[in-house]
């Protein structure tokens, strides 16, 4: 069922739905009837691809932390691959060093990670939350125009049955337009 995107969004995240609306971006709010925490169990109540169903992982070292989003394409993203994916470019393979996937973020839990954080995330003052340094998104370009279903964050059985569908393209756009440079597009298997 859709509802208002505006009515399920943190103040945080008003970016969204800012945003899209000024670009005419594609952005749809759902409720679905069934609480699910996984990729798989997202796909399986959606009738898609589990490909269409993307997820947010963040890795921590010390007060920081980076975001990787990614279509659930049956791949583990953990260290080793981490370190390998980046391992091309000195700059971001020493930042990784030391990475650990040990919580979520403060206003997510596992199985509503989304990419649409909340813009105080990148406060480096506020060590309460942790600081987030980057967001890397997983350039895929067969998915570009593809609708895909993300969490939106939250805490609690209800923020388990909330989703955003939206083209997969529009994560990028929106994110970049907000936050900048501090968002990136990569491949993250072309090397590996």
């Amino acid at each position: 069922m859709e509802i208002n995107l505006r009515d399920i969004l943190d103040e945080s995240q008003f970016y969204v739905a800012e945003t899209s609306e000024e670009f005419g971006l594609d952005v749809k709010a759902v409720k679905h009837d069934v609480a699910t925490d996984t990729c798989y169990e997202k796909a399986n109540l959606l009738g898609w691809e589990s490909e269409r169903v993307v997820k947010s992982v963040f890795l921590y070292k010390g007060a920081k932390f980076y975001a990787f989003v990614i279509p659930e394409l049956d791949r583990t993203l953990d260290n080793n691959l981490i370190k390998r994916i980046f391992s091309s470019n000195k700059k971001i393979k020493k930042q990784m060093i030391g990475l650990r996937n040990s919580r979520c973020p403060f206003g997510m839990e596992k199985g509503t990670c989304t990419p649409f954080v909340p813009d105080y995330y990148f406060d480096e003052g506020d060590y309460y939350t942790g600081f987030l340094e980057k967001i890397f998104i997983h350039d895929i370009p067969k998915l570009e125009k593809e609708i895909v279903d993300i969490s939106i964050g939250g805490e609690g059985e209800n923020y388990h049955k909330i989703s955003l569908h939206l083209p997969y393209g529009n994560i990028y756009k929106i994110l970049n337009y907000k936050f900048g440079e501090r968002i990136q597009k990569i491949n993250f298997f072309e090397n590996v």
